[in-house]
């Protein structure tokens, strides 16, 4: 309440949702800067590659990725496969069509899909989207208004742990805030090929019948994004946890988080030459997977500041 009197015209849903999507969003952290020129990246002026924790089967550590195919990957505590769209970006020639029906019609700049099988147990409470940086953000107001958002965000969502304003920032949420979600046996899993609204929601599995139903997500999201709830459950090794998240706020083919109004962010100038990625981690920060997507703008913005510390100091 005490925020809105300070800004009147922002409406609770909206700031509700513009939050979630920066949890989902987040250069040690960031891992090693691309390897190749951004005149040499193939979907320039992106670079969507994994963290060096994040082996891919049939690329190089730190090579770029294609978008629009199922990509395998794994790391210490996960095996699986990711596949992601940016609307702006050209995917694979295989997933063209479904490229362009996918985002017709919608405000959607991205999409997301992953799936496989941890490979220990984890209670669900302490898997968490987002992101932990290791140096503080730009423009972001320090004082009691940025302290009130944060506060108001965290008793408005209890699964949300947000820290924009210290040295090293945190922006996480729960593992059980994903848009889609659906837990199967081995071998009665979807094909993530990105065939349009292939991935059905389902979670009847750990929570009963009445989460057999694709309109059950929006309870899920509701249930399990409480911590109290989440402790409740542990991932299961033998289960293929599918993923689906997706967001009409931030496009990466511009480094823009669009907000209310028809306003903007610039991100490179917020994330002081860290990267923005999709991941999942655990509470004490062991990392689970890691997609990092670099803007070309953002390098050489990176390479700007180093330059003229440089020649600051041959003065």
């Amino acid at each position: 309440e005490r925020l809105t009197k300070v800004f009147p015209s922002i409406e609770l849903s909206h700031l509700h949702f513009c939050a979630a999507t920066s949890l989902i969003l987040s250069l040690k952290m960031s891992g090693p800067l691309p390897p190749k020129k951004c005149s040499e990246w193939s979907s320039r002026p992106i670079y969507f590659c994994s963290h060096p924790k994040v082996q891919m089967k049939d690329y190089k550590p730190g090579g770029a990725l294609p978008f629009g195919v199922p990509l395998e990957f794994e790391s210490d505590l996960f095996t699986g496969r990711v596949f992601l769209r940016l609307r702006p970006i050209e995917s694979h020639p295989d997933d063209k069509a479904n490229h362009t029906s996918y985002f017709e019609g919608k405000k959607r700049f991205w999409q997301i899909i992953i799936q496989g099988q941890f490979k220990q147990e984890i209670n669900m409470s302490d898997l968490m989207l987002g992101d932990f940086y290791e140096k503080p953000f730009h423009g972001i107001p320090k004082g009691y208004i940025m302290q009130l958002y944060q506060k108001f965000m965290e008793a408005l969502s209890p699964g949300i742990i947000m820290d924009m304003i210290s040295d090293r920032p945190k922006i996480l949420t729960s593992f059980g805030s994903a848009q889609i979600m659906r837990i199967d046996l081995p071998g009665n899993e979807p094909k993530i090929t990105g065939v349009i609204d292939n991935v059905q929601e389902n979670t009847s599995l750990i929570l009963g019948e009445g989460f057999a139903s694709p309109k059950s997500a929006k309870k899920r999201r509701k249930y399990l994004s409480n911590p109290k709830n989440s402790s409740k459950y542990r991932v299961n090794p033998g289960h293929v946890y599918t993923l689906e998240l997706y967001d009409h706020s931030m496009n990466f083919g511009t480094y823009h988080q669009h907000i209310m109004g028809g306003a903007k962010i610039d991100m490179v100038d917020s994330m002081n030459g860290q990267a923005l990625a999709l991941c999942l981690f655990t509470r004490d920060q062991r990392l689970i997977w890691k997609f990092p997507i670099w803007h070309e703008r953002l390098i050489e913005d990176i390479e700007k500041k180093k330059g003229a510390k440089l020649q600051a100091a041959t003065k």
